[in-house]
């Protein structure tokens, strides 16, 4: 940012000199009288200027004695209505957060409850599967072992039936009828008692 062209001093100097003759003070009437520099920046350095005399010609006013004290008085007063008006909105403030710390305690509370009866009925829930899991691998392995059998007396059944058509073909080949008959009842009472 380049400086700037014009002192503070010299736009207050433009001011007075407008002032003195009773013209309204803009920041383009302080350009015309300088000659140059921003209207924005002229008007604002005469804007604090002004703002800082006020303050400073009020400062220097003396007010009547009557006046000093009454204001004394008001002061006095005053003062004593801040402390009490503070220490009532001081004591407000706390009671507020007290009432807010509480009501989010007890909100963390029953959230709380609210998580632990969830993880009870997960952990139920865990334990029901869990159980129906070990039934089910109980009845699989139960199964397993039925068909384990099952295979295992078919086997033995194709065998006998297997003996047994041999059996019946060498009888066809050698004996009679009646002979025939004997022997596959013979078989057959066999097949059923073992």
């Amino acid at each position: 940012m380049r400086p700037a062209e014009i002192a503070n001093q010299e736009i207050i100097d433009a001011g007075k000199k407008l002032q003195s003759t009773g013209k309204n003070i803009t920041g383009y009437g302080l350009r015309r009288i300088l000659g140059a520099g921003d209207p924005k920046r002229l008007k604002s350095v005469w804007d604090e200027f002004s703002t800082k005399d006020k303050i400073d010609r009020n400062t220097d006013l003396r007010l009547p004695a009557e006046l000093e004290d009454l204001v004394a008085e008001l002061e006095n007063n005053l003062v004593e209505q801040i402390r009490p008006l503070t220490v009532q909105i001081y004591d407000g403030a706390l009671k507020a957060a007290q009432r807010q710390v509480s009501e989010t305690s007890r909100e963390l509370k029953q959230l709380k409850l609210e998580i632990e009866a969830e993880i009870l009925d997960a952990n139920a829930i865990i334990e029901d599967l869990e159980q129906r899991l070990a039934d089910s691998a109980q009845r699989l392995q139960e199964t397993s072992e039925e068909l384990k059998q099952s295979e295992e007396a078919r086997y033995k059944y194709e065998r006998q039936a297997i003996t047994l058509d041999a059996e019946v073909n060498q009888l066809r080949e050698n004996s009679t009828y009646e002979e025939l008959m004997k022997r596959i009842l013979a078989l057959e009472s066999k097949g059923k008692n073992g």
